[in-house]
């Protein structure tokens, strides 16, 4: 039993290190093929498979077949949901759904082997090594979710505190003249951010031949900012309708500056609420201490003295 721990461990290892380097590797690895292709110029006297170099030929089919078998064997609902929660969390970027799920699974298989195998080295019991092995597959489950989670919830964060300075710029562009997709295109290439990106995507569809009311959902559809979808709704409509687009955008923007302040408004009246407990609990009995200690250490010679 602990000879088959090491092996899976050993071998959850070698593919995490595996994959993690064939992931910062791949532009390297696509221009040393391009430059070796230019080089022999269309030369084929040597087999193909030859040619290529051992990442290639051997550790990438077998990186590739666990990716493809761990897509197979997880549910579609699951996997539209795990994608779904990467998009929202900005991390398909520089990756796909393939990667972050080979990277979570091979982190919950060599993170419980590595557990399993010091308890089974302590104890030596089988039945409290496959409980421990099975908990901690759950528990980086659990915390991979939570640490989505949190890069989601920051995400929005940073949409929404960079969303009224990029509808400013989108106003005074449609303001000047241009059209939407134009002040799409200058926000894109003078701003940099998760909001500028999702903007940037959106313009791409645009180009693409998508309407552009259906690619501006999709971008609320990906961000999930209740004010960013409030503002997609009121373009989309005065599109619809014809009003004027300049009017809408100066609206919705004097609109989204109230809304913040009302939030900041409402959070500073949440503060003395919340500061109560602290109070309570921390710094008053500090404060009963330091006020009533000495009275009761005179209190208590007296009656010592006394006696």
């Amino acid at each position: 039993m602990l000879y088959l721990i090491v092996i899976i461990l050993f071998l959850s290892v070698f593919l995490m290190i595996y994959g993690v380097l064939l992931i910062l590797g791949r532009k390297k690895l696509n221009i040393e093929k391009r430059v070796h292709d230019i080089k022999d110029d269309g030369y084929q006297g040597k087999d193909e498979r030859e040619q290529k170099s051992f990442m290639e030929r051997m550790l990438k089919p077998i990186y590739q077949g666990i990716t493809r078998m761990m897509v197979r064997t997880t549910p579609s609902r699951n996997i539209e949901s795990f994608q779904k929660k990467l998009e929202a969390a900005g991390l398909l970027k520089n990756g796909t759904k393939e990667k972050w799920l080979y990277i979570k699974g091979m982190l919950m298989l060599i993170i419980a082997s590595s557990l399993g195998a010091l308890l089974y080295t302590e104890t030596e019991s089988i039945g409290l090594t496959i409980f421990m092995f099975l908990f901690m597959l759950l528990f980086v489950n659990v915390f991979f979710n939570f640490f989505l989670s949190r890069k989601v919830t920051a995400r929005k964060e940073r949409i929404l505190r960079a969303l009224p300075y990029t509808l400013d710029l989108i106003t005074v562009s449609v303001e000047a003249g241009l059209s939407f997709d134009g002040a799409m295109s200058r926000v894109v290439s003078n701003i940099q951010g998760d909001l500028c990106d999702e903007f940037g995507k959106s313009l791409k569809e645009i180009r693409m031949g998508i309407e552009r009311k259906i690619a501006l959902r999709n971008m609320s559809n990906r961000c999930e900012v209740d004010e960013l979808s409030m503002f997609i709704t009121s373009i989309i409509q005065a599109d619809e309708l014809g009003v004027s687009l300049g009017k809408v955008l100066r609206i919705e923007s004097d609109n989204l500056r109230e809304h913040r302040k009302q939030v900041v408004r409402e959070k500073a009246m949440k503060a003395p609420v919340k500061m109560l407990f602290p109070l309570v609990f921390f710094i008053f009995p500090a404060i009963f201490i330091i006020i009533l200690g000495p009275v009761v250490i005179q209190m208590m010679d007296v009656f010592s003295g006394g006696l």
